[in-house]
């Protein structure tokens, strides 16, 4: 059964932030992206869309400032009073009008599920959002076995593994809930 993307704002039905030709004009102009991704055209792959849609999943999961616009809307964006953070001060200073519009989803949210799908492509069957076993491994020894991993407060967990997709949206989550603590997946 083919997928199909429904990226329309608001929606009861969406599944995705993102359109297919949002997602390939992103990865068009991406150095590093996977082996036979689309970067031509207007149509994904049936598993660039996977990609596409998984990430929409983890992103909507996060504790996001203000709230959803819609009470039918089944994704996390748009959203009322949502801090738009690349607002000149001068704006921010003279205006109250710093959020971004309630039925827009921000770039910064549609760049973090490009990221995060491109993410989700490079793993291939592998299933990224647990992470990798090896990934806080502070000391491996291989004679006699022996395996030291970093203190649980030093390990990288969830969307963490993916700095550029946390650079992205960390000043749009409620800061309240997520404190200085990181996000793990549920």
């Amino acid at each position: 059964m083919a997928i199909t993307i429904v990226a329309t704002v608001g929606s009861a039905t969406a599944n995705s932030f993102i359109t297919e030709v949002e997602y390939i004009a992103f990865l068009s102009t991406r150095l590093n992206v996977p082996t036979g991704s689309t970067v031509t055209g207007i149509t994904c792959s049936e598993d660039e869309k996977k990609a596409m849609i998984e990430a929409t999943r983890e992103l909507t999961l996060l504790p996001w400032a203000g709230s959803r616009s819609d009470s039918t809307q089944v994704l996390s964006m748009p959203r009322e009073y949502l801090p738009d953070p690349d607002l000149p001060w001068a704006v921010v200073e003279a205006s109250d009008d710093y959020y971004y519009d309630n039925d827009e989803v921000p770039q910064r949210v549609k760049d973090a599920q490009c990221e995060l799908a491109m993410e989700f492509t490079k793993g291939g069957t592998t299933d990224i959002a647990v992470g990798d076993a090896d990934q806080n491994v502070r000391r491996k020894q291989v004679d006699v076995l022996e395996t030291e991993y970093f203190d649980k407060s030093q390990q990288t967990e969830g969307l963490w593994l993916y700095p550029r997709v946390m650079e992205l949206v960390w000043p749009l989550l409620n800061q309240d809930a997520v404190g200085n603590t990181a996000l793990i997946r549920a």
